[in-house]
């Protein structure tokens, strides 16, 4: 993974992969920190073009609410 320089005032808060790619313009539209049980998406999943595209997104946010109930951490 390549080390970017974080904007002045901007916190670092720990390593992150990249999980969605902007296939038109090669924008970064998702990521997941490693470190901590968070990801996130710029984009709305519920409105992709298929239907079931964005199921896998919202069962993985089921699954880290159900760990952080449990104080476990599940993975993103």
């Amino acid at each position: 993974m390549e080390k970017v320089s974080l904007p002045k005032g901007t916190r670092d808060f720990g390593p992150a992969q990249i999980t969605h790619v902007n296939l038109n313009d090669g924008v970064v539209e998702g990521l997941r920190l490693l470190d901590q049980p968070a990801f996130s998406v710029q984009y709305h999943p519920e409105a992709a073009p298929g239907p079931h595209d964005a199921s896998g997104l919202f069962e993985k946010f089921c699954a880290l609410m159900d760990g952080a109930g449990r104080g476990a951490h599940a993975q993103a």
